[in-house]
């Protein structure tokens, strides 16, 4: 968890998924990449890890992704907790 920093996304972040392909479901392949949102946390009694909702997909590397700490919608859109109270 801590090595790929997954204790530190939030809800509404925006993350990169490399090698995920999207395009006909969700699938591994080599060189592809997903740009997604996260959308719920992990569950261990399922087992599965956080929720991420597709927002585009490419089978190459057509995208390139950036690390932004500020990469979250709530922060984009002014919403939120994080978000400093207006006078």
């Amino acid at each position: 968890v801590k090595k790929y920093g997954l204790d530190k996304i939030r809800f509404g972040d925006f993350v990169a998924l490399l090698d995920h392909d999207n395009r006909f479901g969700r699938t591994y392949r080599q060189g592809s990449i997903t740009i997604g949102i996260v959308v719920h946390s992990d569950c261990l009694l399922s087992g599965h890890g956080p929720g991420v909702t597709t927002l585009l997909t490419a089978g190459t590397r057509l995208i390139d992704p950036v690390l932004d700490a500020k990469a979250n919608i709530a922060d984009i859109l002014g919403h939120g907790a994080f978000v400093a109270a207006k006078d």
